[in-house]
């Protein structure tokens, strides 16, 4: 594999969604489909409380501006009965993702090592250069990809609603207002991707660096007689620290990108928090909107920008999901060619 050319190609996007369709269709699947059932429910729930929320902070703080006691008195209880419901339905929302992401992750991880095993899959993997760490994307990648994925879609699906749910609210309130939202999400999201791009690279490095550390490490202690009975202590320093200064190097590369990263994403996100005030704060001083649409716009354009700019506040994770998928799909490719040499050698035998 070469480090350079680490891409998502459509092969490997028709094996993640074949495992996504195998999921719903193994015996689990009825669980699954009651919990994904759920999940959009629940998501739809969310989105349609913070559309409220949105309104009733609004008045809440007209009523505020206009001296109004009983209004002020009405919108707090409505405030406090729709964080209530949001607390409920967040938590339930959170407890459904987190028992999918566990089902399927026992479902696909006994699938693998029931393959691996039957079909002697470990007599050829992890053999000279083909594939390294077999046993690492059999644990930690797929527990990676399988959190990671569900984590991924939902948020792009609550985005998508989110998207439909605020832009009607940010458009009544200043077409301006939501014609900057796009455009700078747009602009945000490009420049996002051209810095985060080396993190997949590096991503899936240091994934190999760190499980060789630990082969190493498992091997030293295997040998630990041998090692002390033929003095090879220094030999085998020096091999953990070569791995050590190979593993070390790639996460100061690592954090040098994610430093220039957080240089944007911070700055990007704290103008957030400014455009809507100076965009709708003249409207309010010129008395075109009352008071209370200046919060409403803070809310309803942080929350669209939340939306459009998924890539920009994931950008970490989706560098890391990326060299996950492309892991596990090396394992794929690598099991199929040693199911085919395996066979091949038996027919050999037999002849």
């Amino acid at each position: 594999m070469k480090w350079h050319n680490i891409n998502i190609s459509r092969q490997q996007l028709r094996l993640l969604s074949e495992a996504v369709g195998d999921l719903l269709k193994s015996p689990v699947g009825f669980k699954a489909r009651l919990l994904v059932a759920g999940l959009l429910l629940l998501m739809l729930g969310l989105n349609g409380l913070n559309v409220i929320n949105s309104y009733v902070g609004r008045y809440f703080m007209s009523a505020i501006e206009h001296r109004d006691y009983d209004g002020f008195v009405r919108f707090a209880w409505l405030f406090v009965i729709v964080f209530a419901a949001s607390t409920v339905a967040g938590a339930l929302f959170r407890y459904s993702e987190e028992r999918l992401g566990m089902l399927w992750r026992e479902w696909l991880t006994r699938r693998i090592i029931g393959v691996y095993i039957e079909h002697h899959l470990y007599l050829c993997m992890g053999r000279g250069d083909t594939l390294s760490n077999p046993d690492q994307r059999i644990t930690e990648d797929i527990r990676q990809l399988t959190t990671a994925t569900l984590s991924f879609v939902l948020m792009m699906l609550n985005g998508t609603i989110t998207v439909f749910s605020f832009s009607g609210v940010l458009w009544s309130i200043s077409p301006k207002l939501f014609m900057v939202a796009v455009v700078y999400a747009l602009a945000g999201s490009i420049l996002a991707i051209w810095l985060g791009k080396p993190l997949v690279r590096l991503n899936y490095q240091q994934s190999d660096f760190e499980a060789n550390f630990r082969a190493e490490l498992i091997h030293t202690r295997e040998d630990a007689e041998k090692i002390a009975a033929g003095g090879k202590e220094a030999e085998t320093r020096s091999r953990l620290s070569g791995h050590l200064d190979k593993l070390f190097g790639n996460l100061r590369r690592i954090i040098t990108v994610n430093r220039y990263l957080n240089y944007f994403t911070g700055g990007y996100n704290y103008l957030i928090q400014l455009i809507p005030v100076v965009i709708v704060a003249p409207l309010f001083i010129g008395g075109q909107v009352e008071f209370g649409i200046i919060g409403q716009s803070a809310m309803a354009f942080s929350t669209l920008l939340g939306a459009f700019s998924l890539i920009i506040t994931q950008i970490q994770a989706i560098s890391s999901y990326a060299s996950v998928v492309v892991r596990l799909s090396e394992f794929s490719d690598q099991a199929e060619q040693c199911e085919q040499k395996l066979h091949q050698a038996e027919i050999g035998e037999g002849l």
